[in-house]
């Protein structure tokens, strides 16, 4: 009865980390985009890695934080082009993403670059039971006049407060610029390191807060210390709870 019924699973794969994603047979590279104050367009490619061609929508939606949520909304300021493509098998497409008015440069402009794997025209018998669409989300952003920047490879944290009450790790960011947190472990006094988040934590953006919930760990004692990377930074530091 599967076969008679076409299903779509929609896999939403938060883009992470700054090395290609590879998931099926769609590939995006890079998996960020960072504009400087110049900039009015960059580049990504999609790869079509299977033996038949996929067809993908690209929009650009303005992302902001409001009461502890990711908030998408449309915006004509940022655009991708081509909106709808179809990518040949082992084929490459080009997406250029375009600002098309001047941003507010007093603080950083962010947005997500939406990527659709959209449903094949022509579909064998073999697909017509269950088909897997894929969705990229991409970070955008457009730096500020007063950006953060890491120095010796390390981004400072002092416009960032860190706070941590019943397994609830909150940062409240009162910088100019997003700051993204993964690799989260908890330092025992004694040293012991005890990982809690392998992979991404989260972005807080530029003046929002933004709160997590800490997996709870039996082996986490008193007065301890929190440690994540920022950013791309090249090594972990420790996070100051007050």
């Amino acid at each position: 009865m599967l076969n008679k019924f076409f299903t779509v699973i929609l896999s939403h794969i938060l883009v992470l980390y700054s090395v290609a994603v590879s998931a099926a047979s769609l590939q995006v590279s890079p998996i960020s985009l960072k504009f400087q104050q110049a900039e009015t367009a960059k580049e990504i490619w999609l790869t079509n890695t299977s033996e038949q061609a996929i067809r993908a929508q690209t929009r650009v939606l303005e992302w902001a934080q409001d009461d502890n949520k990711d908030v998408l909304n449309p915006t004509r300021q940022v655009v991708a082009s081509p909106a709808v493509t179809e990518i040949p098998a082992g084929g490459r497409q080009l997406i250029r993403v375009i600002k098309t008015s001047q941003l507010d440069p007093r603080q950083e402009q962010s947005y997500r670059l939406i990527i659709d794997e959209l449903p094949s025209a022509k579909k064998t018998e073999d697909q017509a039971g269950l088909q897997l669409l894929l969705q990229y989300s991409v970070p955008v952003f457009f730096e500020s006049k007063q950006d953060i920047s890491a120095k010796n490879n390390i981004t400072p944290l002092t416009q960032i407060q860190f706070s941590y009450n019943n397994h609830k790790l909150t940062a409240e960011n009162n910088a100019n610029s997003h700051i993204r947190l993964s690799q989260l472990s908890y330092i025992n006094p004694n040293g012991e390191k005890i990982p809690l988040v392998n992979g991404l934590l989260g972005y807080a953006l530029a003046h929002k807060t933004m709160t997590w919930d800490i997996p709870a760990q039996k082996n986490m004692l008193p007065n301890g210390k929190f440690e994540a990377r920022i950013n791309t930074d090249a090594q972990t530091q420790i996070l100051i709870i007050k």
